[in-house]
């Protein structure tokens, strides 16, 4: 009986040696959309939704550059640079599942506008078709920026946003587009298609103007596969408490059996 018990007791050992493992390794994700060019960018305007606003970009090792020209003729313009969330380290694939981050940051300044927005464009089962872009699902927030040419001309100044992925809505302009009365609050993070940073509300029309990027990340704290480490953590430990006290019930009974005898 000894010699069982203790081979029980090293299967446990190993088990719990192989779950500190593996929950080492568990930690958080991170990706860097810039500096590090994760995604293809792509300078981005309205013209897919019948607008006329214009967008350059211009890249440095250290700096991401828009400039744009917003014109009116629609009820939502907007002009500013994409990231191709479907081309990760410059390979094409598929949709890229943003659910395994929670939290993102972003350094940020402009010219002369004082806000910027941040949109993920998801790929929506219902409302999406055949991946047209003008058709995808919109999620947005808005941020601040550091205007320039308000601030006494001084560009080495950066708008730092930190925020959760929570915080991004659906605009109404959208859910006016798919005939919807409210949000039905689906996201469909799992199915990103790009991440954009746009023109903000405060935006001149017609005046050219610059949107600067230093920084953008993605991060997230992967809670789900840590409560599904303690589940496992916890029936290992269950497991080898009812393993103890039934190799010390059977240890009593054995001894009882030996004085008897």
């Amino acid at each position: 009986m000894k010699k069982s018990r203790w081979i029980g007791i090293s299967i446990f050992l190993v088990l719990l040696i192989a779950w500190g493992f593996f929950y080492s390794r568990c930690g958080g994700v991170a990706v860097e959309l810039f500096p590090e060019r994760t995604f293809d960018v792509f300078p981005l305007n309205d013209s897919a939704v019948g607008g006329f606003s214009t967008s350059e970009v211009q890249l440095t090792d250290t700096l991401l550059i828009s400039s744009v020209v917003i014109h009116s003729g629609k009820a939502f313009t907007y002009a500013g640079v994409g990231f191709n969330l479907k081309s990760k380290d410059k390979r094409p694939g598929s949709v890229f599942d943003l659910t395994k981050f929670d939290s993102l940051e972003i350094h940020v300044a402009s010219k002369r506008m004082n806000s910027m927005k941040l949109r993920i464009l998801t790929d929506d089962p219902v409302y999406t078709r055949g991946g047209d872009y003008a058709t995808l699902r919109v999620l947005e927030k808005e941020i601040p920026s550091a205007p320039y040419m308000l601030m006494g001309g001084a560009k080495d100044r950066f708008a730092v946003s930190k925020i959760s992925l929570s915080e991004f809505r659906v605009p109404e302009w959208w859910l006016s587009q798919q005939g919807l009365e409210e949000d039905d609050g689906k996201t469909y993070l799992n199915r990103g298609s790009f991440f954009e940073i746009v023109s903000g509300g405060s935006t001149l029309r017609g005046i050219p103007d610059e949107m600067e990027i230093r920084y953008v990340r993605l991060w997230g704290a992967n809670e789900g596969q840590k409560k599904t480490m303690y589940i496992v953590l916890g029936a290992i430990l269950f497991a080898l408490v009812l393993f103890l006290v039934c190799s010390a019930k059977s240890c009593r009974r054995e001894n009882a059996k030996k004085l008897d005898a």
